[in-house]
């Protein structure tokens, strides 16, 4: 059985071509799923509860261990300079099948830190686009 590696797909600022950006290896800790609910709860004297829901949001969180140095990271830093701008990308967890969802970066940094010689590691945290 091999491992499915992922891949991004997106439109950097200024560009009308898509750019992908192909994973070398593939990301670590990956939930199965993560959702937050923007909600309000209250509890009246009484003892019932009225819950409020505004939204339920998915997010999609990676640990990337091991990013070589060179075009591998230089690949995410391109990436990365137009995710933190707010461009929308499309995640493909099988970069050799069709299905996607879309994305934008919830976070708000990037710090591809130092791991070993030659490898970087970090987290990143996508917010499904409605």
């Amino acid at each position: 059985m091999s491992i499915a590696l992922p891949k991004i797909t997106y439109t950097p600022i200024g560009s009308g071509s898509v750019s992908t950006l192909e994973f070398q290896r593939p990301a670590r800790f990956v939930a199965a799923y993560n959702r937050a609910a923007a909600r309000h709860d209250n509890v009246s004297t009484a003892g019932a509860k009225e819950t409020v829901v505004e939204r339920v949001d998915e997010f999609l969180e990676l640990t990337l261990e091991r990013v070589s140095q060179g075009s591998d990271v230089d690949a995410w830093d391109t990436f990365m300079q137009n995710a933190l701008q707010g461009v929308e990308f499309n995640y493909f967890p099988d970069q050799d099948q069709p299905d996607f969802t879309t994305f934008t970066l919830e976070d708000t940094d990037w710090l591809a830190e130092y791991r070993s010689l030659g490898e970087f590691t970090f987290r990143v945290r996508f917010r499904k686009a409605v």
